[in-house]
């Protein structure tokens, strides 16, 4: 009798231990991280056309993720450009925009990430060339623990897609990067989101 009681004890044990051990890879599926690009994707992509003689422009796009896993963006570059920066634009309760730089932006499964105006954003310094809109850029998207690359192909534009142009083609936010933008990325005048706050510069009121 005091065998089958001890079998029993050991077969509730196991059971248990059983449970636990089946029940990790159920936690680590609804934390999974994809080590590449997973089934990101980017629609929309632009690049705003920046002034005669500017040395930064701003990059929009709109990032989806198709697949069961998180997508990690860990940068961003461009070989037509010195340097490519993730930002965003964030307004405090003055009313005054500033720029901070993102190291990070996750796209969970079934999401979409925007990188817009007065949002996150992409920061082009240097320009290899002078732009005019209905050029091409290239941008590289490093994610994953991979570091894996997706090559985004934007168009250089005055306003972003499906815009109606009411500003004449000068889109005060565009307009932020004037020429000798600071390098150091400390610059919230030259943001291009600046203007959204009532802080356009003043080779942003000129250029309107």
């Amino acid at each position: 009798m005091k065998r089958v009681l001890i079998g029993a004890r050991a077969r509730q044990g196991l059971v248990f231990t059983l449970a636990g051990v089946l029940s990790l890879p159920l936690v680590a599926c609804g934390t999974s991280e994809a080590p590449d690009c997973g089934s990101l994707s980017a629609a929309d992509p632009w690049v705003r056309v920046a002034p005669e003689g500017a040395d930064v422009m701003g990059a929009y796009f709109t990032l989806s993720n198709d697949g069961d896993d998180k997508v990690i963006v860990n940068g961003v570059s461009s070989s037509q450009f010195d340097r490519a920066e993730m930002h965003e634009t964030v307004v405090n309760e003055d009313g005054q925009a500033s720029m901070h730089p993102i190291e990070q932006v996750v796209v969970g499964p079934g999401e979409q990430v925007a990188f817009e105006s007065g949002g996150r954003h992409v920061m082009l310094f240097s320009p290899s060339q002078a732009y005019a809109a209905g050029d091409q850029v290239e941008l590289i998207l490093a994610c994953g623990s991979d570091q894996a690359e997706l090559p985004i192909a934007a168009t250089v534009r005055a306003d972003g897609p499906g815009s109606d142009m009411s500003h004449g083609g000068h889109d005060m936010d565009g307009m932020g990067h004037g020429n000798g933008a600071d390098e150091d990325a400390s610059e919230p005048d030259l943001s291009d989101d600046a203007d959204s706050a009532g802080n356009a510069n003043e080779d942003s009121a000129s250029a309107e």
